[in-house]
């Protein structure tokens, strides 16, 4: 059974930085780790900005999906543009794309526990994350849910350059394990 609490239009750009930070807060209220709200965070706001440059905007739901454990958060963003012309390309890793490097969509997909896509020419993508709630947390009711869809809609959205600095804050963090891994990984080679 799939209970929604957020969703919201892919209209202007600053939407896209919307659907962010809607992801993180989300993420937070659902109790996962600072690693994993960025993640998620990053995925939609992958997969968002596609809908919105290539799809001519489109929707972000969020709902969770099982009333008994493991539950999960499922993001559907779905738009109803052209379509993906060379979706196989993509997902093998072969596609450049002419505004970027195409790697929007492969990249989303490892930041989560289940990636969908759905694109037929002339109607739109759809894809579909999905995450695994933390083993800690406990199960939520529908009522748990309706209380989270309560304070997420309470919750002001943040500027969108304090979102940009957070989200290059991130990646910095990241970078800075990575090598923190690489060094370590050159030790253990030696």
């Amino acid at each position: 059974m799939s209970m929604p609490f957020a969703s919201l239009v892919l209209r202007y750009e600053r939407d896209i930085v919307l659907a962010r930070q809607k992801a993180r807060q989300v993420a937070a209220r659902l109790g996962f780790d600072g690693q994993d709200q960025s993640r998620l965070s990053t995925a939609v706001s992958e997969i968002a900005r596609n809908a919105f440059t290539y799809g001519n905007g489109g929707t972000v739901e969020f709902t969770l999906e099982g009333r008994t454990p493991p539950q999960v958060l499922t993001i559907r963003i779905a738009d109803r543009g052209p379509g993906i012309s060379d979706l196989p390309a993509i997902l093998g890793g072969r596609f450049r794309s002419d505004s970027g490097m195409g790697l929007g969509i492969i990249g989303a997909r490892r930041l989560v526990d289940q990636f969908d896509i759905e694109s037929a020419e002339a109607s739109g993508t759809t894809v579909v994350l999905k995450k695994l709630l933390p083993r800690h947390r406990h199960l939520l009711t529908p009522a748990d849910v309706e209380r989270v869809a309560a304070e997420l809609a309470a919750e002001a959205p943040r500027d969108a350059m304090e979102e940009v600095q957070r989200q290059n804050q991130e990646l910095l963090r990241a970078l800075a394990e990575l090598t923190r891994r690489q060094e370590e990984l050159s030790i253990l080679n030696r």
